[in-house]
């Protein structure tokens, strides 16, 4: 088993990873990009799967040893790391609302009066 250290350091390298793959979908969400959207979210997906690996591991490195000086340090800095990849994912959020809402709203203007709304749907 590795020692605590070791695994914070992985998972604030897997945060910083996803903070990098979350600032790419930002930018793909603004120019409407689809296929980096995508992109960008399978990527996420195998980050996550990752770090939530690595959280396990972290978790037996805690119960199984008493913390190692350096390990307070790597916890405020992957503290840091998550809080900034939290508004990141908030503005992410914010802006695929506000993409969907536009859609919704040129759907509307296209339909007449007496018809149902339509569903978009996309086959990924």
């Amino acid at each position: 088993m590795r020692e605590l250290a070791e695994v914070l350091q992985s998972e604030l390298e897997v945060v910083r990873d996803l903070l990098a793959v979350c600032r790419r979908e930002q930018d793909a969400l603004v120019a409407d990009d689809l296929e980096a959207i995508r992109a960008a979210a399978e990527r996420k997906g195998e980050l996550a799967r990752i770090l939530a690996a690595l959280e396990e591991e972290r978790q037996l490195a805690v119960a199984g040893e008493a913390p190692a000086p350096g390990t307070e340090e790597l916890r405020c800095t992957l503290r840091q790391a998550v809080g900034e990849l939290r508004e990141v994912n908030e503005t992410n959020r914010l802006l695929a609302r506000q993409s969907l809402a536009y859609v919704h709203k040129m759907l509307s203007l296209l339909l007449l009066e007496d018809q149902a709304p339509a569903l978009v749907d996309r086959l990924v």
